[in-house]
């Protein structure tokens, strides 16, 4: 198991929206099925899963004043039923997904062989349910509503001392959750503090609103999920599920979000042919000034800028005094065609350059007391391909090096 298995993942919540009906659940089950071969996404349906006969104390079950425990039991599922369920999501061709509220749910999970466990905002300090769960060594998709970074570091290392390969989603537990509170900046720490964890979403904002997840996306959530259901005539949704339709949209604004934020796999910026055209158009050319013969070096008297720029010609920011020579004759105002110069400053310089900046995209500080060393074997011009940059930093308590 990967990273890569959790990155890029759409979860279907389904939590209590089946109505305590397998037939209900089944329906929403193939509705997000449908959704999920028209966009051709990796997608999960995730259920909850509760043993009601121990999870709610005796003297409770039938209390209609305490929050939740009437609609837990009214649709309320067993063992066999939920069973129905995960074999319709396999049906689908989605991943099976199971949030267990306590250490029965977690026996279902591996009996069902659900592929991801779930652990909620609610349990994620729940440290007898958490050692359960991590001793199954399944998948698991951590939410952090209402945790601080503090306990987020606790999960963080209690589940890497384990070997377990988690996630982290970023959520705001309030239903709905409103806009001016959902802090997604928290993804922008999460990413640097967990760097090898995988980092989502978890929206609860009211389900018509798209433009929070692609705002997710932005920051770098690599798991969105949302609660989904069904409504009918006599089934009405709460103010934070997705119907199917919402849940299209949904989906579909995300994949725009990310092919609005991709970069190339090297992870950097490619540069279309129709900027490079676009911008060329806009740029100032060097043209002769004089009649110049083949074998000058052009200097700065001898040529001027000017637009337009042809697609062949040598461009303003090119141009280097006495550092060019012409190839053949040009005639006053005509354009130079000739190629950039390559310098030895130019490469030592650009490869400086990178250094730094990788040094201070990844939060090195260097400081102001080091010497910069480059090692090129094979002559700078091959220094791409065959050197290294080692910056030495040392003083009378240690020495250290980057190369």
């Amino acid at each position: 198991m990967t990273k890569d298995y959790f990155n890029d993942l759409f979860i279907f919540e389904m939590a209590n929206s089946h109505q305590g009906s397998v037939e209900h659940g089944i329906d929403i089950i193939k509705a997000m099925g449908k959704i999920a071969r028209k966009y051709n996404i990796k997608a999960a349906v995730k259920l909850q899963y509760r043993d009601l006969d121990t999870f709610i104390h005796p003297d409770y079950k039938e209390r209609q004043d305490v929050k939740h425990i009437p609609r837990f039991m009214s649709t309320r599922l067993g063992y066999d039923q939920f069973t129905q369920l995960v074999d319709a999501v396999r049906s689908e061709g989605m991943i099976t997904m199971s949030t267990p509220f306590d250490e029965t749910g977690v026996e279902w999970c591996m009996d069902q062989g659900i592929d991801v466990i779930k652990i909620a905002s609610c349990s994620s300090l729940d440290w007898p349910l958490l050692s359960t769960v991590a001793r199954t060594k399944k998948p698991l998709i951590i939410s952090t509503g209402g945790k601080t970074i503090s306990d987020i570091d606790k999960l963080y290392n209690f589940f890497s001392h384990r070997d377990c390969e988690f996630a982290f989603l970023h959520c705001i537990a309030e239903y709905p959750a409103p806009l001016e509170g959902l802090q997604l900046d928290f993804i922008d720490r999460m990413k640097k503090r967990y760097r090898d964890v995988t980092i989502g979403y978890s929206g609860h904002e009211a389900p018509d609103d798209n433009m929070v997840p692609m705002m997710a996306i932005a920051k770098g959530a690599k798991i969105l999920e949302r609660h989904v259901g069904l409504p009918t005539e006599t089934i009405k949704l709460n103010a934070y599920s997705m119907n199917p339709e919402q849940a299209d949209v949904w989906v579909k604004n995300v994949l725009l979000a990310k092919s609005m934020c991709k970069m190339n796999k090297e992870n950097q910026k490619f540069i279309t042919q129709g900027e490079i055209d676009s911008l060329r158009s806009l740029m100032r050319g060097v043209y002769a000034k004089r009649n110049i013969k083949k074998g000058e070096a052009l200097a700065a008297e001898d040529i001027f800028f000017a637009m337009p720029c042809g697609d062949k010609q040598l461009t303003s920011g090119e141009f280097k005094d006495g550092k060019i020579i012409a190839s053949k004759d040009y005639q006053a105002y005509e354009e130079i065609q000739e190629k950039a110069p390559i310098s030895g400053i130019g490469v030592v310089r650009n490869a400086i350059h990178d250094a730094k900046g990788m040094l201070y995209e990844a939060g090195i500080a260097l400081g102001n007391d080091f010497e910069v060393e480059l090692s090129h074997h094979y002559g700078i011009p091959h220094f791409r391909q065959y050197g290294a940059i080692i910056i030495n930093i040392i003083n009378r308590e240690y020495c250290k090096k980057y190369i």
